[in-house]
């Protein structure tokens, strides 16, 4: 049943009508992973998705989930923090197409010290169910307190005593891509809460020009914002903003 509801999905999204797909860029996104959803049905080249800062590939991720409704799909998932590590292989268990890379992402070989919350505190709901995906390496308004929900938060004081430092292991893009042998990318989605330039600068367009690409760009300061559009319009894509998020399309 499961299987035939998922099928129905796909073929609702790809009677998207154009005027409603302008509108909305994610709504693209969805019609893109239908169209890949349908091919895969036929056989050819397997699927392949590239997320960088993956969390749980479920919550609050509108693409990640597509990985179950796209025949013999294939992913590569970066994320560096061992509590959604678990989350992540539970959600995507099979473990011949799902990699994942318990790393960060860095322009150099190494370590880095990444900024998060209590694993124990997160799982015993003290913390926000959204604090699970807010791990980052950069000081952003949430892990300093900054205008985290407001210009005030009263809130904030709450949560201090359960932010922590970890040191974790890091790679360059390039490192991974290579490592797990991935020669073409048909989505490349980046979530690094304010690193997200700095993952989406290693990514060669020329080499791998993925059908879809998705960054979030809520966390990052206006001039790597306009970097991200500047590298995406210069290569060709199509590119669009929604809520936090910018999508383009090859």
């Amino acid at each position: 049943m499961s299987s035939l509801s998922s099928f129905a999905r796909v073929l609702l999204s790809l009677g998207l009508p154009a005027g409603l797909l302008d509108r909305g860029p994610a709504l693209h996104g969805t019609k893109f992973l239908a169209k890949a959803a349908l091919k895969a049905r036929f056989g050819g080249r397997p699927f392949q998705m590239v997320n960088v800062g993956a969390c749980d590939g479920e919550l609050f991720d509108d693409v990640t989930p597509w990985l179950h409704r796209i025949p013999g799909a294939k992913a590569m998932l970066v994320e560096p923090i061992p509590y959604n590590q678990k989350r992540l292989r539970a959600n995507y268990p099979d473990v011949s197409r799902f990699i994942i890379e318990p790393v960060a992402v860095t322009k150099t070989k190494g370590t880095i010290t990444v900024h998060t919350f209590d694993a124990a505190a997160l799982e015993a709901g003290t913390l926000p169910i959204e604090f699970i995906g807010c791990s980052s390496v950069t000081d952003t308004n949430l892990m300093s307190g900054k205008n985290a929900w407001g210009e005030t938060d009263a809130n904030f004081n709450k949560f201090v005593p359960h932010l922590k430092d970890i040191e974790v292991p890091s790679e360059t893009l390039q490192t991974l891509l290579d490592r797990n042998g991935i020669g073409h990318i048909d989505a490349f989605l980046v979530d690094c809460e304010g690193a997200d330039w700095m993952v989406f600068e290693q990514l060669d367009l020329q080499r791998y020009r993925p059908g879809m690409i998705k960054v979030e760009v809520g966390a990052l300061p206006a001039a790597e914002i306009g970097q991200v559009v500047v590298k995406l319009k210069t290569a060709g894509y199509q590119v669009g903003f929604q809520a936090e998020d910018i999508w383009a399309f090859a």
